[in-house]
């Protein structure tokens, strides 16, 4: 089977009006060549992919992502941005959390300010460095979390961004204690595993705030 129609075997698999990456496309190819033919193979990927978006078969939505573009009564249906974060920066195609929201917008969903963000914030794996930097074309900043992010921490972590409030986030409660109280029981957390995670994240604000909500 040639490159090409790896490629659009691929792509054929997917649904439509979903993002399409193309490291994903190489992961899929470096299972069925060997090593030595890789690099050559990945060379072509890129110019595959130009054709096939030429051919009206695919659409690019962003460098590196694509899709298959879906019709309705009035036209083309454009890719959403909430899909490419969500793929790209928070859970991977086999449901694996990799990323949280975190930033103003996750006060405002805990109650805790009223400021409603044009820009996300989040903490997630696919930040490879230390930088905290923002993504102009998705209108997100990429920052690097704590500890390596997965299904089981992930709302832990938010609780610890929470406290920790090392964005200096303007706080419009005065039952501060109470909200946070409140976040730990919608989500459900356990408190052997908060103490856990702030042990795991050096946070000592996290710590202090258990002692305070245990009396």
């Amino acid at each position: 089977m040639n490159c090409r129609n790896i490629v659009l075997n691929y792509i054929q698999n997917c649904e439509k009006n979903e993002p399409i990456f193309i490291e994903d496309i190489k992961q899929y190819i470096m299972q069925l060549y060997e090593e030595a033919e890789k690099e050559k193979i990945f060379n072509n990927v890129k110019e595959i992919l130009n054709r096939l978006n030429k051919e009206n078969i695919i659409k690019t939505a962003y460098k590196g992502i694509y899709y298959i573009p879906k019709t309705n009564i009035f036209g083309e249906v454009p890719l959403a941005n909430s899909k490419i974060i969500q793929y790209k920066y928070l859970v991977d195609k086999f449901g694996n959390i990799k990323g949280y929201i975190t930033g103003a917008n996750l006060f405002n969903k805990a109650g805790l300010t009223t400021q409603v963000p044009n820009i996300i914030d989040i903490a997630t794996n696919e930040c490879k460095n230390n930088n905290r930097y923002e993504n102009k074309y998705l209108n997100v900043i990429i920052r690097k979390p704590k500890i390596e992010v997965n299904n089981e921490n992930y709302k832990y972590l938010q609780l610890i961004d929470l406290v920790e409030n090392k964005d200096n986030i303007n706080i419009e409660v005065d039952n501060i204690d109470e909200m946070i109280y409140n976040f730990i029981q919608e989500n459900e957390l356990d408190f052997e595993k908060v103490l856990k995670y702030a042990r795991e994240t050096n946070s000592k604000a996290v710590i202090e705030k258990l002692v305070i909500l245990a009396r």
